[in-house]
């Protein structure tokens, strides 16, 4: 819930900014750039919907969800993932695509970032379709959760590492430029982030397999 605040409180911020810039009669007719923005702009408020729905703590769980077909369960479960993954994606299309520009659309960067963001993203969604169709799925014995996840192959986490090795070329790709600082702090905490997932899923191989409640999708 706390996430979902924060998100709201920074699409309200952002929000005459983006009415002004994306949205502003004199930049018709639109523009890729555009439709990359709003898509992966207003994509998570569908994914923080699923999350509130499916995640196990929250009180919208315990009043709404009812038990699921497995089958349904998998189904609901790889939208939502894919829309995730999606998502993150068209992001960094947006931050590569800055980079471009800022370079002045160097012919070099145009060949190097999409042949560099190509080869990050295709492993990166290999590794989630593996991922997605290995979870197994029963029926939930509690009425409050909708289905069980008994496991699966922990290696999404895959996708996170290149995701930073894709937003390591771009920050230094940025170097020279006056984002650079805010850069680098979101690429280091990013790579925090990372780091945990990785030692978290390293745990999870050393300890005996439980059952988990869907979700989360990392």
């Amino acid at each position: 819930v706390s996430s979902t605040v924060l998100f709201l409180y920074d699409w309200m911020l952002t929000l005459p900014v983006e009415l002004d810039v994306v949205w502003s009669e004199k930049l018709r007719p639109l523009r890729l750039l555009n439709v990359l923005y709003v898509i992966q702009r207003y994509m998570p408020f569908i994914d923080t919907i699923g999350i509130l729905f499916a995640g196990k703590d929250d009180v919208l769980t315990v009043n709404f969800a009812k038990p699921i077909e497995p089958n349904t369960c998998r189904i609901l479960y790889s939208i939502m993932a894919w829309m995730y993954l999606t998502g993150v994606v068209l992001s960094e299309a947006v931050l590569t695509m800055r980079t471009w520009a800022l370079w002045g659309k160097d012919i070099r960067l145009t060949v190097g970032l999409t042949i560099f963001f190509v080869g990050c993203w295709v492993p990166g969604f290999y590794v989630a379709h593996l991922f997605v169709d290995s979870q197994i799925y029963i029926p939930s014995p509690l009425p409050q959760f909708g289905c069980v996840i008994l496991g699966g192959e922990s290696i999404l986490f895959v996708c996170w590492v290149i995701l930073m090795v894709l937003e390591y070329y771009s920050v230094r790709t940025r170097c020279s430029t006056p984002c650079f600082d805010i850069s680098l702090l979101v690429y280091a905490v990013s790579l925090l982030d990372t780091v945990q997932l990785v030692l978290y899923h390293a745990r999870r191989r050393l300890r005996a397999p439980s059952v988990g409640f869907h979700y989360p999708l990392r």
